[in-house]
């Protein structure tokens, strides 16, 4: 069977303290890849293949140095201390598009279960951290590998979901409180207390506060995110970012399976390549 040009979405982005220090690719059968920058600078390959092959194998080997080490290392512009938060006139023109809801299953039912945490209590970061934690309380993670995001509705009346579930849920709630978010996936490293998602592919959002512009929290584990979390790409809504995006040429009983593994361990940083600056 053939394949359609594949979207690869692998490398992490570029972000404070972060530094890849070696990355390599290996796509079965052979294939071209050239890399180019999307509308919102997520870097993607796209591969093409000149041949036809009986399966497809990718493989993406990355080394990474992370220094970041306390999420809270940010401070607010007084105007975002408290609810709801002022964004400046160049600052909203940009960030439109990430300020307006886009699911309207529920609007009653989404107000309903925010309505406690604005109960008596304005400050941005206060009501973002327990309505962050609370997802994590209020539903059950579950995997889930067929493509899609379930709306606020689906949510509540399955009261479950997997990370993407609770990464539109959370950019509904907190978009309605007058926030710009936006929905991130990347690699969620196995850390010390362990967590949901670990070890694998994982989605989580991005809030922009004024001061400390974005700023990652992952209502599935209801933390904000650490060092263990490394941001691939970017986009407007939860879901449509997956790590490998394509078809192939055939029947549809060609496909009999498909599976994806990600390991990841920690290195000591004596174990790490020198380079002299």
């Amino acid at each position: 069977m053939g394949f359609t040009p594949h979207l690869l979405r692998f490398l992490p982005r570029t972000a404070p303290g972060l530094h890849l220090l070696r990355s390599t690719l290996t796509i079965s059968p052979e294939a071209s890849v050239k890399w180019n920058l999307d509308l919102i600078g997520n870097l993607v390959g796209r591969a093409t293949f000149p041949g036809l092959a009986e399966e497809l194998c990718i493989q993406s080997s990355l080394l990474i140095e992370q220094r970041m080490n306390d999420p809270f290392d940010f401070l607010l512009d007084s105007e975002a201390l408290q609810l709801p938060i002022i964004y400046g006139e160049r600052e909203r023109s940009l960030l439109t598009p990430f300020l307006q809801r886009l699911d309207e299953s529920a609007p009653e039912v989404l107000e309903e279960w925010l309505r406690p945490f604005l109960y008596r209590n304005t400050s941005t970061l206060a009501v973002l951290i327990a309505i962050n934690s609370a997802i994590r309380t209020s539903f059950l993670y579950s995997s889930r590998h067929t493509q899609g995001v379930w709306s606020v509705k689906e949510l509540f009346e399955k009261r479950e979901g997997t990370c993407r579930d609770f990464a539109h849920f959370f950019i509904e709630v907190t978009r309605s409180l007058g926030i710009a978010a936006r929905y991130v996936s990347g690699y969620l490293c196995a850390s010390p207390q362990g967590g949901e998602g670990e070890s694998n592919t994982h989605g989580w959002c991005e809030l922009y506060l004024p001061g400390a512009g974005w700023r990652g929290f992952d209502p599935t584990n209801g933390i904000l995110a650490d060092a263990h979390h490394v941001v691939v790409a970017a986009s407007l809504e939860a879901g449509d970012i997956p790590p490998v995006q394509g078809t192939y040429c055939g029947a549809p009983d060609l496909c009999i399976a498909h599976e994806a593994s990600i390991s990841a361990r920690e290195l000591l940083t004596s174990s790490l390549p020198h380079h002299d600056l």
